[in-house]
């Protein structure tokens, strides 16, 4: 029966198990019901252009050795070639809306896979093909779930401006070309987890929720351009160097290889589409775009650079060659807690510290004043490196710091190790009590406030002490004693000089603090005053000019260490 155009209307066709030596002509024609092309084989090709399949397709196993066409079909149903073989061409494209589930699983298509400018209702079943040429999946809208297992393109890859509304799964995905997914958006998580990327990627995608390429391949040098909320790339490869692209996400590096020159890159302004136009960003995506790294556990990190990243939650533990880190741009860590927490009698230094520090801190093991404001302790104690492996970690990112000429972003990791050293070592050793006092009069060198209060304090007390026991009572007297003697003329003089004596009377007068003022600003520059003092005095002194010039160089060094930069 055919329509007035002459178009061939079925009510039900069944090829089931046929086959033909030719091809197969249905243009245009309009099946009622679904028709059935299970294991047809044609020694030609199959041409379904144009044909309205009102309850869908089921052509699973067939074999058209030239390929077979949907183009401006019109599919009320699903589409189902499941484990086919396909010759030159598969072409599935502006058919609409498809209404039901794409099922291409186990195709082998000898040469291209097209399907572009349609809507797929149900879900998409494309795992385990075969394709010798091009994948291309353009401007599609996907409703349902796509599963794509272990499929294989011996050429490139496009899935440009596709719009994935439910997970994706590419787990296995082998492409020996380019993967090209510019303008596509990934509404919810998108998986390509061990595949194998012989190309490069070009564009930029959209994920509104995490991509994760576990154990994945990369085995060309190659640019990833993405907004996204999360990248999983633990134990991913990275053959060749790749620089990754990024705005928004939080990305796990750990166990993965860098066998090449690796760059992590957050980006500040959106990214540009074809004609220079900022691409569109969804509300999904709003807030800060800043990239923050959060493992790099088991990586080598001499090849690895690090831009405008934030490691406030990084965690440094078992990483390599971590002197070797490069950190470009605005990176930043996490801070101690700012400002005093409840009853707490502390006020925390402002440095940079790492994420494992602040687990250390945070440990239940710690008195509640020593773990307020550090946050929330791990879950299990063991998971915490010991203070050994931190203070490595500090030194190692402090070496990488001097070696990149950046002496004040040294000093907070020289502090960081110092803490830790000192928290290493018990009470009964000498070490720690010398540690403890380096910290308090100095924090190590590098707080000046701390080295010239303790100098201020010294020099009040020093001033202090002299004009209560250093100064003597009254001016020193000298006494001549000696004899005339009347034979040959000769005077004989003695100059003896009087004990100084200890103050009894008014002691805190302002010509005894201009006395003292003096000597204690003599000590502090290992000079002596010159001026006579008591017994007790002359000790005082003489512990001041050791105590005070040496508090007033490591205030010196402190903010030489600040304002330092290198050659």
């Amino acid at each position: 029966m055919s329509d007035q155009k002459d178009h061939p209307n079925f009510g039900h066709l069944s090829l089931r198990q046929a086959e033909i030596d030719g091809p197969i002509d249905l243009r245009y024609s309009r099946f009622a019901t679904k028709p059935d092309f299970f294991r047809l084989k044609t020694s030609s090709y199959i041409d379904l252009e144009g044909a309205i399949l009102e309850k869908g397709i089921k052509a699973s196993s067939m074999e058209a050795p030239q390929g077979v066409d949907f183009y401006r079909a019109t599919l009320g149903g699903g589409l189902d070639l499941e484990g086919s073989k396909i010759g030159d061409r598969l072409r599935i494209a502006r058919c609409g809306t498809i209404n039901g589930s794409l099922v291409l699983r186990g195709c082998e298509i000898g040469g291209e896979l097209e399907c572009y400018d349609m809507t797929v209702s149900g879900p998409a079943f494309l795992s385990g093909m075969l394709v010798e040429g091009d994948i291309s999946i353009r401007n599609l809208s996907f409703s349902g779930d796509v599963q794509c297992f272990y499929t294989v393109s011996n050429r490139s890859m496009d899935i440009s401006d596709c719009r994935f509304l439910d997970r994706v799964d590419c787990e296995g995905l082998r492409v020996a070309h380019d993967l090209i997914w510019d303008g596509a958006i990934f509404q919810q998580n998108a998986i390509f987890d061990k595949a194998d990327m012989f190309g490069f990627i070009e564009g930029t995608a959209i994920f509104h929720g995490e991509a994760s390429f576990t154990r994945t391949i990369f085995r060309s040098p190659t640019t990833i351009r993405a907004c996204v909320r999360g990248v999983d790339l633990r134990e991913t490869r990275f053959e060749a160097g790749t620089t990754l692209l990024l705005r928004y996400a939080t990305v796990d590096m750990s166990g993965a290889v860098l066998a090449g020159p690796t760059n992590l890159v957050a980006l500040s302004r959106p990214f540009q589409g074809l004609f220079n136009e900022p691409l569109e960003e969804s509300a999904q995506l709003a807030g800060d775009p800043r990239v923050k790294l959060v493992d790099v556990n088991s990586v080598d990190t001499s090849s690895l650079t690090l831009t405008d990243i934030d490691l406030t939650h990084c965690r440094f533990a078992g990483a390599f060659n971590l002197d070797k880190l490069r950190l470009e741009g605005a990176w930043t860590f996490n801070n101690p807690p700012s400002k005093r927490i409840g009853l707490t009698p502390f006020i925390w230094t402002k440095r940079k510290i790492i994420e494992e520090e602040r687990q250390w801190r945070a440990l239940h093991r710690h008195s509640r004043p020593l773990r307020s404001g550090w946050g929330d302790p791990p879950s299990h104690e063991q998971d915490v490196p010991g203070l050994a492996a931190l203070t490595t970690i500090y030194r190692q990112l402090r070496k990488g710091r001097e070696d990149a000429k950046d002496e004040p972003g040294a000093n907070d990791f020289y502090y960081g190790e110092m803490e830790m050293r000192r928290h290493s070592q018990e009470w009964r050793k000498a070490e720690r009590w010398l540690l403890q006092a380096y910290w308090l009069l100095s924090g190590y060198g590098l707080r000046a406030s701390r080295a010239f209060a303790w100098l201020g304090i010294t020099m009040a007390l020093t001033i202090i002490l002299m004009m209560g026991f250093g100064l003597p009572q009254d001016p020193i007297k000298q006494e001549a004693i000696g004899t005339i003697s009347d034979a040959g003329r000769r005077v004989t003089l003695e100059i003896e000089k009087q004990a100084p004596k200890n103050p009894s009377g008014a002691r805190f007068t302002s010509k005894r603090l201009e006395k003292a003022i003096n000597v204690t600003l003599n000590s502090a520059v290992f000079r002596s005053s010159g001026q006579d003092l008591t017994r007790a005095g002359t000790y005082i002194e003489m512990a001041s000019r050791i105590v005070q010039p040496a508090l007033l160089a490591l205030g010196i060094l402190a903010i030489r260490g600040r304002i330092k930069r290198g050659n």
